[in-house]
């Protein structure tokens, strides 16, 4: 009896996961799967200390479909610390001239009010996965301490 009442429990959860793999690709149809899995943007930052100062370095960096819209571009704000002050200004890169950046972006942004300890910013951008489908993105990076 036990093996006629596993072998009807494997048919029902083999049947299952065959309904479940049709309306997968249905649903894949009819919204296809986020864009992440067809494009995305790598943000990531760091701090170069010279001579002249702080700076937060950051790179965006897009991959598979993705490009990055040249225009309304990217900027990258320091954000507030506890005391209420940001360690430097936004920054921006923007070319209304051009679609899409040819080369992965690197932005400087200097902290003049840096004062040795960890820094966090907002990334801002604005990338396409085929012409016609345009996304904003953003990225929170945190760096140093």
């Amino acid at each position: 009896m036990r093996p006629l009442l596993a072998g009807l429990a494997l048919a029902v959860l083999l049947g299952t996961a065959a309904r479940a793999a049709e309306l997968k690709a249905l649903l894949d149809q009819l919204a296809p799967p986020p864009a992440t899995q067809q494009g995305r943007v790598d943000v990531t930052g760091w701090l170069e200390t010279s001579p002249q100062g702080t700076d937060l370095v950051v790179t965006l960096t897009p991959r598979g479909v993705a490009r990055l819209a040249a225009d309304p571009g990217i900027v990258v704000t320091p954000l507030a610390r506890p005391d209420g002050k940001a360690p430097g200004e936004p920054v921006e890169l923007v070319d209304p001239n051009l679609d899409y950046l040819t080369e992965p972006p690197v932005l400087r942004v200097p902290l003049p009010r840096h004062d040795g300890g960890e820094v966090e910013a907002q990334v801002d951008y604005a990338y396409c996965l085929v012409s016609s489908q345009c996304l904003f993105g953003e990225a929170r990076i945190r760096t140093g301490g």
